[in-house]
């Protein structure tokens, strides 16, 4: 009897067969596996770029007295064109607008970021009016002006000379700003705005310390005709904030830069293998060698390690990353850029401790778009699509100082990693 149950059952799952539900027919369920490519077999051609944007472009300044045993930086300022008139209140107690006013005097205000600064103790600040023709958006250490067909070195390298005009201590403990007091024969001289000499120098002269200043302006004294015995502050509007500063930073011989001002991008050609013969895992999971297809591409990022900024150039608030398809490698460093591959709100955010004491930390930058469409079945084939990344700051320029990444070769090398999502083959019986 069991022998003819047996048959029966073994007979039924025979003509059961051709439309049977038998889980050993069924496509296999796709596997989701991580790859993780070394330099050597995603990238190469890694280039530095410097020299983009001027210092000017901030509209900040930065002082610095050998900071770092290195970094000189002073900030020059110049202002635009006195107030004619401001509203005042005459003797009888009427507010009415007075057209002559007479300028006895000023301020010159200081204002710095607290955080960005380096200082944490009371530092002497020293102020002088620039004796030279200076050109805000070419001036450096060395050059006054350095516009084509015309350089003109400093008298002094550093902006040099300037006439004194007083100096004073900022404790940051006190306040985020400073107050110079200007006589009268300066306010008149710096009246002049066809007199491309004229502005201020601010000095940072205690060494050893880096800071940041948000802005300057410029608070004249009046005594107004309507009321010569009231003293009324009106605000000169500032033309140019820039700074100087030495030594430049070379090229990284080796390595990653991105920022600074001028900001320097790093650039890197990317060609991705026709297909994978590796890790084990993913052989083991799907098979190898495994053809590489867009659509199996569900996130690519760049992985890169901080390493350390030299002292005088570290960050002191978080970097912003940005990664951009380059369009044409030749015309480097003039060519276009794509559209941000992460997002200008947002960007690749990193402590400023990951450039200095806690340098070495992995940072992950996605590139997930650009990936896909240098492979086999995107809308925009490997033969149309830019195969040249570009590493910059989100905003250039942005600062003085500047993020560094270690480059090709050794355990920190940048790597590519693809989260693959793959349907293992299927064999029929």
């Amino acid at each position: 009897m069991a022998s003819a149950l047996l048959l029966f059952g073994a007979a039924a799952c025979e003509e059961r067969t051709p439309t049977s539900l038998d889980e050993s027919l069924l496509p296999p369920e796709p596997v989701t596996v991580e790859v993780r490519l070394g330099w050597d077999q995603f990238a190469s051609n890694l280039e530095v770029f410097g020299g983009y944007g001027a210092p000017e472009e901030l509209g900040t300044g930065v002082l610095a007295n050998e900071y770092a045993d290195t970094l000189n930086a002073r900030t020059l300022v110049r202002f635009g064109a006195y107030p004619t008139e401001t509203s005042v209140r005459d003797s009888l107690g009427t507010i009415r607008t007075d057209t002559n006013l007479t300028f006895v005097g000023g301020r010159v205000v200081a204002f710095f970021d607290t955080i960005a600064s380096t200082n944490t103790s009371p530092v002497t600040l020293a102020l002088g009016a620039t004796e030279n023709e200076w050109h805000a958006t070419t001036a450096t250490w060395t050059a006054a002006v350095d516009t084509i067909g015309d350089l003109r070195p400093w008298p002094e390298p550093g902006a040099g000379p300037v006439t004194p005009i007083g100096t004073v201590d900022w404790d940051p403990d006190a306040g985020d700003s400073v107050s110079f007091s200007v006589d009268s024969t300066t306010i008149a001289e710096w009246a002049d705005t066809t007199d491309l000499s004229r502005g201020m120098r601010l000095d940072l002269v205690t060494p050893g310390h880096r800071l940041q200043v948000t802005t300057v302006a410029l608070r004249l004294i009046t005594r107004p005709s309507l009321n010569p015995d009231t003293l009324v502050d009106v605000t000169a509007p500032r033309r140019n904030l820039t700074f100087v500063y030495d030594p430049f930073p070379e090229p990284p011989p080796d390595g990653i830069r991105i920022g600074g001002v001028p900001a320097w991008r790093t650039v890197l050609d990317v060609g991705l293998p026709a297909q994978l013969t590796g890790p084990p895992e993913l052989c083991a999971a799907v098979g190898c060698p495994l053809v590489l297809e867009s659509g199996q591409v569900n996130h690519a990022a760049l992985l890169l390690r901080s390493r350390q900024t030299e002292t005088a150039f570290q960050p002191t608030d978080t970097v912003r990353l940005d990664v951009r398809p380059v369009f044409s490698r030749a015309a480097m460093p003039k060519s276009p850029l794509g559209s941000s591959l992460v997002g200008l709100t947002e960007g690749g955010r990193v402590p400023p401790d990951a450039f200095g004491a806690g340098a070495g930390v992995e940072i992950e930058v996605p590139v997930t778009g650009f990936v896909r469409r240098l492979l086999p079945g995107a809308d925009e084939g490997p033969d149309d699509a830019p195969n040249t990344l570009a590493l910059l700051s989100v905003f250039e320029p942005l600062s003085i100082a500047f993020a560094s990444f270690h480059g090709p070769g050794g355990p920190d090398e940048p790597v590519l990693r693809l989260i693959l999502t793959v349907s293992p083959s299927v064999e029929l019986p």
